[in-house]
C-alpha cells in the first residue's frame, strides 16, 4: 500500500475552522421585533394543506335468507322460505 502525504499546515489549522460562519449579533432594536426586516422577504412561504376529500360513505346492507324444510308425515314435505334485507344507515 501507499503511504499517505503528510498534510501541510494551513490544511490542519483550517480544520478547526467552523463550516457555517457564527450569526451576527443583532442590535438592541432588532433584537425586540419578531422579524427582522429583510427577513420577512427571505422565508419561504409554506405550502397550504391539502383538505382531504370525504369518501360518500354506502350504508351498510345485510341480506338474510333462510329456508326450513319440515316433514310433518311421511310423504309430505313443507319448503319455508323467508328473505329479510336489513338497510343501516352509516353514521
Amino acid at each position: 500500500m501507499a503511504k499517505r502525504k503528510k498534510q501541510s499546515s494551513k490544511v490542519q489549522k483550517r480544520k478547526g475552522a467552523k463550516a457555517r460562519p457564527k450569526a451576527k449579533k443583532l442590535s438592541k432594536a432588532t433584537r425586540g421585533k419578531a422579524v427582522a426586516k429583510g427577513a420577512a422577504a427571505r422565508t419561504k412561504p409554506k405550502r397550504a394543506p391539502v383538505k382531504k376529500a370525504a369518501r360518500p360513505v354506502a350504508p351498510a346492507v345485510e341480506t338474510v335468507a333462510v329456508e326450513v324444510i319440515e316433514q310433518p308425515a311421511p310423504d309430505v314435505i313443507t319448503v319455508t322460505e323467508v328473505e329479510e334485507t336489513e338497510v343501516r344507515q352509516a353514521s
